[in-house]
């Protein structure tokens, strides 16, 4: 008996779906490519349950005849190349001919299609790879293609799907990507959810303006923020834009290439881009870009991965410096400094302190940082006096006369220095603070290196969580509700949170479009920059695993971890400056909190001690003998 047979054409269809079809939005992406590659001015996606139920995606092309139509089904069919020679020249989007076999054998498909020279159309309907149903149907000219119940006849597949929730994200994402990809085409995303609530998270007309579509698209504070850059070589040409160190984030979300206008990802030419930061950003941050590379087909291989999300360049260091070069010539040329909001002057008039609503007057078109402790009623400090910091980011902003007229208004007010630095009723004493980042505290006869963000970080989530169990919590709601414009990939991450977000205090108005007004926030949070928290919220929240994100069962878990991300936004940061009155009430309040001497919610150590007796032995010294020489006026030389 022979160990080798001939596989089956359907094992055989559903082996390259492994390859091609791997979630809802692969499906998406290579239908999209179709329905470019056909001419497309307009498409149309209609998705259920995050794609898991239905896909339905409509163009306005050529279309097929009924023969062609037959043929697409078939595995390695295409019309997009013939010889060797055009493989190595690809031009199209699509190549391969699996795509439309592929999915038809793990789902059920219904195509639909008409030529603009036909009378009428053609609809054909297949299930696990076989084709049930052919015949003439009324149809527009172009294509309509719909698939249904993916996974159906592969169960084992369908439990690797992620939550409804995240597969409807990868979606957005992948329409995002055709969007910015083809400025010149109208996309319009529609979302049927479990609930049966219609939403349309994108609807983009044509236009030949790039900005125009990236504002659409990723929203007016990102396209603001952008700086144009462009290379034109002979045999390469760089066209996109970069977003100003301000915009940075905390993953790579917002990092967009495309080659020939095909969509990919390549680490190596996103680490190319961040060196052309150099010291502008710091490690942790990500720029932001859309770039686009031209160049001729044959130096590029589109072929090397299976999902065509990566490319190989013939040069890929070439390509890599160029990139670098060309943006960190942008950089260099481009005005960086952030645009400052005017702080809400209803802060001024809160607050009485003296000389302070001078400030506010004198200081209109400067955002104001305030860099305090809202303290629980059980959190006392040993003197409490409003401080007011400018970062030192901002100082360089502004003018002499403006930083005079701050520094005399201070002068005003009790000196810092004469607060006592002992807390009341701990043996932790603050002796300052190290590089703006560590508080230094004699502990008993030991020295104790305070991490200043893990420590804010710990006594804000301790309290935002007894708050949040508190049936009576302290919601501050906002006199003037904050407008924030996002993405509808910032959207999506609100919507599979927002029941966790409500119940974490942080309340979301939609605005209208792609705007939500912030209208309330746990008190403690008030006086934060609440724009940056939620960006922030949602950057963490969109690399938080999909799983928690979608069980309904798990709000308690997607709670908990929104109020960790919301201590750690509002906490003092790295950097930050502190007067010795804000460090004795940060390092009192952290002698009150449970887990105070141990780790940040995050799991990172708040302090380090360093005994006295390891530090005399650095040294060379016998700590036990030195109060016996002091006693009797010997000389510790």
């Amino acid at each position: 008996m022979n160990k080798i047979a001939l596989l089956p054409e359907q094992l055989i269809n559903q082996i390259a779906a492994g390859e091609v079809v791997e979630r809802p939005a692969s499906i998406v992406k290579e239908m999209l490519e179709n329905c470019v590659d056909a001419g497309a001015k307009k498409i149309v996606v209609e998705i259920e349950n995050g794609g898991t139920s239905r896909i339905k995606i409509s163009d306005d092309g050529c279309g097929m005849s009924a023969e062609d139509a037959l043929l697409s089904l078939q595995r390695h069919a295409t019309s997009k190349i013939r010889t060797l020679e055009d493989l190595l020249n690809v031009q199209s989007m699509g190549f391969r001919g699996e795509a439309l076999a592929s999915i038809a054998s793990v789902a059920k498909l219904t195509l639909r299609t008409r030529q603009a020279e036909d009378q009428a159309g053609m609809e054909i309907y297949a299930e696990g790879g076989k084709i049930l149903r052919q015949g003439p149907v009324g149809a527009s000219v172009g294509t309509e293609i719909e698939v249904a119940d993916l996974f159906y006849n592969t169960p084992a597949r369908f439990k690797f799907l992620k939550a409804m929730s995240t597969e409807y994200q990868n979606i957005v994402d992948t329409v995002l990507n055709a969007a910015l990809s083809w400025p010149e085409i109208a996309f319009k995303l529609v979302h049927v959810d479990e609930q049966g609530e219609v939403k349309i998270p994108l609807d983009l007309p044509a236009t030949r303006d790039e900005l125009v579509r990236i504002r659409g698209a990723l929203g007016k504070n990102i396209s603001d923020e952008l700086i144009p850059v462009y290379y034109g070589g002979v045999n390469l040409k760089i066209s996109g834009f970069i977003g100003k160190p301000a915009l940075s984030r905390a993953n790579r979300s917002m990092q967009y290439f495309f080659v020939n206008n095909r969509p990919i990802s390549s680490h190596v030419l996103s680490y190319a881009i961040k060196q052309a930061y150099h010291s502008l950003l710091p490690k942790e941050r990500y720029p932001v870009f859309l770039i686009k590379f031209e160049l001729d087909p044959s130096l590029v291989d589109v072929n090397c991965h299976p999902r065509k999300t990566e490319v190989k360049f013939r040069d890929e260091r070439e390509v890599y410096r160029v990139i670098s070069m060309a943006c960190g010539k942008a950089l260099e040329e481009a005005v960086l400094a952030p645009k400052f909001e005017q702080h809400n002057l209803n802060y001024y008039q809160e607050k009485k302190v003296e000389g302070l609503a001078t400030m506010g007057a004198g200081l209109s078109d400067v955002d104001v940082v305030k860099v305090g402790f809202p303290h629980p009623p059980e959190f006392k400090t040993v003197e409490s006096r409003e401080t007011v910091l400018v970062s030192a980011e901002q100082q360089t902003q502004m003018g002499a006369a403006e930083m005079e007229n701050i520094n005399n208004n201070l002068a005003g007010q009790t000196e810092v220095d004469s607060v006592e630095t002992r807390v009341a009723d701990t043996t932790m004493t603050v002796l300052g603070q190290l590089n703006n980042s560590f508080i230094l505290c004699q502990r008993g006869n030991d020295l104790a290196i305070v991490d200043q963000h893990a420590a804010h970080e710990r006594i804000r989530y301790n309290f935002l969580i007894s708050e949040n169990e508190n049936s009576e919590k302290a919601i501050q709601p906002l006199l003037i509700p904050i407008n924030v414009e996002l993405s509808p990939a910032d959207i999506a991450v609100l919507d599979a949170n927002k029941t966790a977000l409500d119940e974490a205090g942080l309340k979301l108005e939609h605005f209208g479009g792609n705007t939500f007004a912030i209208s309330e926030v746990p008190s403690i949070l008030s006086k934060s920059n609440l724009e940056k928290l939620l960006l922030g919220l949602i950057d963490d929240l969109r690399n938080t695993d999909g799983n928690l994100q979608g069980h309904k069962g798990d709000l308690f878990a997607r709670k908990e971890k929104i109020l960790t991300y919301m201590a750690c936004r509002s906490a003092v940061k790295f950097g930050d400056p502190l007067s010795r009155e804000e460090m004795v009430g940060l390092i009192d309040q952290l002698q009150k909190t449970t887990f105070g001497n141990a780790t940040c919610p995050h799991g990172r150590p708040i302090m380090v001690i360093l005994e006295n007796g390891e530090l005399w032995s650095r040294f060379g010294r016998r700590y036990a003998g030195f109060f016996e020489k002091e006693r009797f006026g010997g000389v510790n030389c």
